[in-house]
């Protein structure tokens, strides 16, 4: 079977993944969230083809286990702390009648600061053409390495293949896996 996965949010209340613009934006979650595109806001402005909505009117889930993530960014930041340790592991079979959704591939040769999203870069997500990913992809690994060698933010998830879920998404029974 393959998953995909999402780090639960600290502090995680009730039992639905908000996209941020369901969020409200006085609110400290909204702020908290919206912190991750400081320097790259006109990604929150960007169309997803398919789902026909913008990059913030999703959730977000990774086709990569965090653990394997945790794991790699171990060895490469000597200083590395994990301050969220679960995740919801989401079988694509369990999601694909209930909610919208594509898979997200983003272009490994797009230009830094070029956030715009191509019909190439997306398809419909259902199980018949979602893969989980097993490893670590060389480009997140060159890109960790780079952010080490000239400094600037360790990003979790860049090349990493994406999930994209329109609209609120209920977590009740999606398994819950510690990491560590």
């Amino acid at each position: 079977m393959n998953y995909f996965y999402h780090l639960l949010p600290e502090p995680f209340i009730g039992s639905k993944l908000i996209p941020l613009n369901e969020m409200n934006p006085e609110g400290e979650l909204y702020k908290s969230h919206n912190r991750k595109y400081l320097g790259r806001e006109e990604l929150t402005e960007e169309i997803i083809p398919i789902l026909n909505c913008k990059w913030n009117d999703v959730v977000q889930f990774s086709a990569l286990n965090p653990q394997l993530i945790i794991n790699e960014l171990r060895k490469i930041q000597s200083d590395f702390q994990l301050f969220r340790t679960k995740c919801f592991k989401v079988s694509v079979v369990e999601v694909e009648e209930l909610y919208e959704g594509v898979i997200f591939n983003r272009n490994i040769n797009q230009k830094k600061g070029d956030f715009s999203i191509s019909d190439e870069e997306v398809m419909a997500l259902n199980s018949k053409n979602y893969t989980e990913l097993k490893s670590v992809p060389p480009e997140t690994m060159n890109y960790w390495n780079s952010v080490k060698r000239d400094g600037g933010k360790f990003l979790w998830f860049p090349y990493i293949t994406h999930i994209f879920l329109k609209g609120a998404i209920d977590t009740t029974n999606f398994e819950v896996i510690n990491l560590k």
